[in-house]
């Protein structure tokens, strides 16, 4: 348990301020600062930073924040369509859809930095978002057939542009190229699992237009970034 410097009250770990007298959990004792009336009166809003939280407070208020909006969302429509309707309607597929993200900004504020289990996690939960809306529609057959495995092939591309972001030194508008040959191999895989499911064989047409569109531009900026990188070093050798 930490102690407050000015009034000796015990504080949670968590805790950046105390309770009772308002100063910083961290502030050294000043003359006449065990006074906590004095104390009181000198706190002002503006002391407290949202910087000055720990990672932990700030996922944790991100997450109640995020928490507040959806649930917030999901009472209102749920309001307004039973003034409207009477009964349940179409506010069940925003109460769902709320649900959903709720869930999936938990697995990534949680899990933090363990990629796989966030995309793993994010996935079910979208896939069973999926389910349910075919179930609300009274047609399950396109999110199973269709919806899950271009779902699957867009959260398995996104996992390995995460990898390969992670693992780039140097950052900059590489991440651009990298994001767009993503996005074009994406479009194939969408293309493809569309045409197998109404053709029964793989045909590609605009998905292959948009990768010859993106290719260019992506060699084009990787490019870009080798050369300052590359003059970043010469600098760094020349003590420039």
């Amino acid at each position: 348990m930490k102690v407050c410097n000015y009034c000796g009250v015990e504080l949670d770990v968590e805790m950046n301020y105390c309770p009772l007298c308002g100063h910083k959990s961290n502030s050294k004792v000043v003359q006449g600062g065990k006074d906590i009336y004095k104390g009181l009166q000198n706190v002002r809003m503006t002391d407290f930073n949202f910087d000055e939280l720990t990672q932990r407070q700030k996922r944790k208020l991100v997450w109640e924040l995020a928490t507040f909006v959806l649930l917030l969302t999901s009472v209102v429509t749920l309001i307004i369509d039973l003034l409207t309707s009477k009964h349940i309607t179409w506010s069940k597929y925003t109460m769902t859809v709320g649900l959903s993200l709720l869930i999936d900004v938990t697995f990534i504020i949680l899990l933090e930095k363990r990629m796989l289990l966030i995309f793993v996690g994010c996935f079910i939960s979208t896939s069973l978002l999926l389910f349910l809306l075919d179930i609300y529609t009274r047609n399950i057959d396109n999110g199973l057939t269709i919806g899950v495995p271009i779902l699957f092939f867009i959260f398995i591309v996104l996992f390995l542009l995460a990898i390969l972001i992670q693992q780039t030194k140097q950052k900059g508008i590489n991440i651009i190229g990298y994001s767009l040959v993503a996005a074009g191999i994406i479009c194939m895989c969408i293309e493809g699992i569309i045409t197998l499911h109404i053709l029964r064989h793989l045909q590609l047409h605009w998905s292959l237009f948009v990768v010859v569109s993106v290719i260019p531009v992506s060699a084009i900026l990787l490019y870009i970034q080798h050369r300052l990188k590359r003059a970043t070093d010469l600098k760094k050798i020349f003590h420039i």
